[in-house]
């Protein structure tokens, strides 16, 4: 039989995943009696962790029940598909039964030593702990592991480490050091943004070039990491205390409008696509190919959600303590990542978009023009300038100019590079001339509104020149021929 296939797997070999689906399934029946038992009796639960001196609110205590509850029956249908796909010796199946199971059982065993939840509910967890335990121990049993062989490492372009770490490293440096938003003083915060900067965006150009994805596909996803970020680690999208972003213009069903339009579309280009153009541009000879394995794409997604963690433990628990987004939003902002993943991952790769009528493509330096004047009026329209507590021009009958006029030229710059990248005159030159100018008209926003001390203003200022020497030398080592693969809308 082909292992990796849909064959039916050897007798032997058969019989031990079978149990091994059982305790599978045996954990999510204790795990969603686990649930029903915390929501049930959600009451006793939060008194008991409160007088334990959980540090959390009540409230924030109910929520973390009801998300775990909710979570189980998305977790139930997750393990319907991959106890099918198990039984038809899918190695992929296996594999992730293995980790989660071991994963499981690490975490069943840190609420068993912490004492998390009563004493009536533990025994529930011990069950718990002693099934998770059983399916660690069949999910590594030989005949098991040798249903699931592992396949021959995929060959990779020389350079991929180079351009993924690079990737890594720069992402964090474009996305925050590049904008001012971190003194010169607090420069070991980038340490900080790296887990989720970085490895979030090498995860999100991973799982679009794999499959088959564009830039549309890229800048979907970019929006899930804006909402992963701002939306669950932040909380900063409804926050009415952080970063003062509930000042900034219209508060409406309880979302910070003006801080959201800001900075979505801020992640979408500066975090991810931005990132994604200027490494690809670099490592030309990589191409759309992947830069990581299978196994680099699970550490990558391991370390997002670890750096998530971490950005939720360092930044709202200081700047922001006591609140907690309500369990409706949290749903909310879940369902809408999901949504968007769906659509970025299963629906975009296969749609052909319409080409629209191909523009005359100016020359490379006036499209950079626009771009970077475009990168430097948005972000002027909707930052708050100095110590301003609102954006520009942002204040009584004026407050939505600026948002619509933002919108306007966001959409407008957009819909321009479409039809220019659709003309067989646009060159990889224009591509890195447009993403250059961009960069360096936010880092010039930086530099007038956010560096405040003159260390700070010359940082800025180098990080402007760096830029424009770094693009110019590598406009110099392109040519002029048309690109590969033409990189606006219609293209992907």
């Amino acid at each position: 039989m082909t292992k990796s296939g849909d064959a039916p797997l050897e007798p032997v070999a058969a019989l031990w995943v079978r149990r091994a689906v059982v305790l599978l399934f045996v954990n999510l029946v204790v795990s969603a009696a686990f649930a029903v038992l915390t929501v049930a009796f959600a009451t006793n639960v939060v008194d008991y962790q409160l007088a334990a001196g959980s540090a959390k609110t009540a409230e924030e205590l109910r929520i973390s029940l009801w998300i775990r509850a909710a979570m189980v029956l998305v977790i139930a249908a997750f393990y319907w598909f991959i106890a099918r796909r198990m039984l038809r010796g899918r190695r992929g199946a296996y594999v992730r039964v293995r980790t989660l199971s071991l994963a499981g059982l690490v975490a069943v065993s840190y609420l068993l030593a912490t004492a998390a939840y009563p004493l009536w509910l533990r025994g529930v967890q011990v069950i718990q702990w002693l099934v998770l335990l059983a399916l660690v121990i069949v999910t590594n049993l030989r005949p098991v592991r040798a249903a699931f062989p592992r396949p021959p490492k995929a060959p990779r372009e020389k350079g991929s480490g180079k351009a993924a770490w690079s990737l890594v490293l720069l992402t964090p440096l474009i996305a925050e050091f590049s904008l001012g938003t971190v003194p010169v003083r607090m420069l070991y915060l980038v340490l900080l943004y790296i887990p989720i900067y970085g490895a979030g965006t090498l995860l999100i150009r991973e799982l679009a070039r794999r499959v088959g994805g564009g830039w549309p596909t890229i800048a979907v996803l970019g929006l899930c990491y804006g909402l992963l970020e701002e939306g669950l680690a932040l909380q900063s999208l409804t926050s009415p205390h952080l970063y003062g972003a509930a000042e900034w213009g219209p508060r409406w069903l309880g979302i910070n409008t003006t801080y959201t339009e800001l900075n979505l579309p801020y992640h979408v280009v500066f975090s991810v696509i931005v990132p994604i153009a200027l490494v690809e541009l670099i490592f030309r000879r990589n191409g759309r190919q992947p830069y990581l394995r299978r196994g680099g794409m699970v550490l990558a997604g391991f370390v997002t959600f670890l750096g998530a963690v971490l950005l939720r433990l360092a930044v709202p628990l200081s700047e922001d303590p006591g609140y907690q987004m309500s369990l409706a939003a949290i749903l909310t902002v879940l369902a809408l990542i999901v949504v968007a993943g769906i659509v970025a991952l299963r629906i975009l790769p296969r749609h052909r978009f319409a080409v629209p009528a191909a523009a005359r493509v100016p020359a490379p330096a006036v499209a950079g023009l626009i771009a970077g004047t475009a990168s430097l009026a948005f972000l002027a329209l909707l930052f708050p300038i100095g110590d301003a507590r609102q954006p520009a021009f942002a204040h009584g009958n004026w407050v939505l100019i600026p948002m619509v006029v933002a919108a306007v030229i966001a959409i407008g710059v957009a819909r321009q590079l479409a039809r220019w990248s659709a003309s067989p005159e646009w060159t990889e030159r224009h591509r890195l001339i447009v993403v250059g100018a961009a960069l360096v008209g936010h880092s010039i926003f930086g530099l007038i509104t956010r560096a405040k001390t003159l260390p700070d203003q010359l940082v800025m200022a180098a990080v402007i020149a760096v830029t424009a020497l770094v693009i110019v030398k590598l406009a110099r080592r392109d040519t002029v021929q048309p690109a590969a693969v033409p990189d606006g809308l219609p293209a992907d």
